[in-house]
């Protein structure tokens, strides 16, 4: 009697560490990966502007949905899940104070930053050459 009870708890155990495992794996899986790769992140992302910001270093714009434009270098990598970009802020200066609403860096050292991408509405040239 008693090497049953102890069998039924060594398989419920057994059993709850399959499961357990099991949703571990789920989450490893779910990870995001960043992707810096030109190639492969216009795979994910086949916006027009995905290879140009990635490969230029200029001044580009992303409008939000709330009106406001933020100022970039140029984008460092998209999520595997085309969620999120990776950029590069404009340093902060005078050159688009005549502009409203268009954020910059705080900082010349301070220039990293992540956006989500459906939050973006439009996206264009700040400058001219």
């Amino acid at each position: 009697m008693l090497s049953t009870v102890l069998s039924i708890i060594a398989v419920v155990t057994g059993l709850a560490s399959l499961w357990l495992s099991n949703e571990q794996w789920k989450k490893v899986k779910a990870k995001i990966a960043m992707i810096d790769d030109v190639g492969k992140a216009i795979e994910v992302l086949p916006a027009w502007y995905t290879e140009r910001m990635m490969t230029d270093y200029w001044a580009f714009g992303l409008v939000t949905a709330s009106g406001k434009t933020i100022a970039i270098q140029r984008i460092k990598a998209i999520s595997d899940d085309g969620k999120w970009m990776d950029v590069e802020l404009v340093e902060p200066s005078d050159r688009f104070n005549d502009q409203h609403d268009v954020l910059m860096a705080v900082a010349d050292d301070r220039t990293s930053a992540s956006i989500q991408i459906d939050k973006i509405v439009m996206a264009y040239e700040l400058e001219t050459s």
